[in-house]
């Protein structure tokens, strides 16, 4: 396995082991400790805004989960400890639950445009990971579109939320394509993200439709106000919520996105009344795609419950 993210440097700690953990827990960090052995394997172990994630012990079929007892008893004279953006943390952690679909090499000035326009085709869901020399990311597409959400790159810059232009147009990239395991936590942590970003869009535009770009920004505000506190890195611009943020268990996602939606339909309930704003929750739900219903119903982020 080859390190994840190789140019982000690494933290040095005295003991690596103890220190990465109080480095992590005390601020608030999201960051992966990394244990290489001699036969090629590894371990990975995650932080998530400061509390234990999820660990994987690595082979070259992926990665298989292992309580944090089991990553702390593996030995490594010098684990490597490095910080992560959210973004990067959630989609290695669906990288490594999920399954190396297809691996091929690809290089050319249109390659990422020629990807993109496939898996639209295609109306595609899944995880591509790709790598040119250094500079390693993860794309999600969903439904054939890929994530602005959800998409970063470890690059000589510094991370990214972007395809990398500054390369050289004949160098081939490695992918690998993932299929999701649908009773992974991850897989189910994407798919109800991908949910609350989908439904708010719709309802969102819908609002806009109805009064107009100066009532959403003021929606917007409330919102930001009302993600602040909790220090949730999701932000709305628009119709559009960008949700950078790492949730290390689905209720703790689906507190953020409840408090988030409750907003949403006070605030409407407010400017064009209850009814209407029932019939656009309503409306708009029945818009998203079966799967991401199902997975908002699961947590009991319905209709019903944000609007009077």
């Amino acid at each position: 396995m080859s390190d994840f993210f190789p140019l982000v440097e690494r933290i040095e700690f005295e003991n690596p082991a103890l220190d990465a953990e109080i480095y992590f827990r005390g601020g608030s960090v999201t960051g992966l400790t990394e244990k290489r052995f001699g036969d090629g394997g590894g371990a990975v172990s995650f932080f998530i805004n400061g509390e234990p994630g999820a660990s994987y012990l690595l082979d070259k079929t992926g990665g298989k989960p292992i309580s944090q007892a089991e990553f702390s008893a593996l030995s490594d004279f010098r684990p490597r400890a490095i910080k992560l953006p959210d973004v990067a943390g959630r989609l290695l952690s669906l990288a490594l639950e999920s399954q190396a679909e297809e691996k091929f090499s690809m290089a050319g000035d249109d390659m990422w445009g020629e990807l993109t326009a496939r898996w639209k085709k295609e109306n595609r869901s899944g995880l591509v990971e790709a790598r040119l020399d250094q500079i390693h990311g993860f794309v999600l597409f969903w439904q054939g579109e890929r994530q602005k959400s959800d998409m970063i790159f470890s690059t000589p810059q510094g991370f990214i939320g972007d395809f990398p232009s500054s390369v050289n147009a004949n160098t081939p990239w490695d992918i690998v394509v993932y299929a999701c395991r649908p009773q992974t936590q991850a897989y189910q942590y994407t798919v109800l993200r991908q949910g609350a970003i989908r439904w708010s869009r719709s309802l969102l535009a819908r609002y806009q439709e109805m009064v107009g770009q100066k009532l959403l920004q003021l929606l917007n505000r409330e919102l930001a106000r009302q993600a602040q506190p909790w220090r949730w890195n999701i932000a709305f611009d628009g119709v559009e919520m960008l949700d950078l943020h790492f949730f290390p268990y689905l209720t703790d996602a689906a507190h953020a996105y409840r408090a988030l939606f409750m907003t949403m339909g006070s605030q409407m309930s407010f400017v064009i009344g209850s009814a209407l704003t029932h019939r656009a929750l309503s409306e708009t739900f029945e818009q998203i795609s079966p799967e991401e219903r199902a997975a908002l119903q699961a947590q009991r982020l319905i209709p019903a419950a944000f609007s009077e």
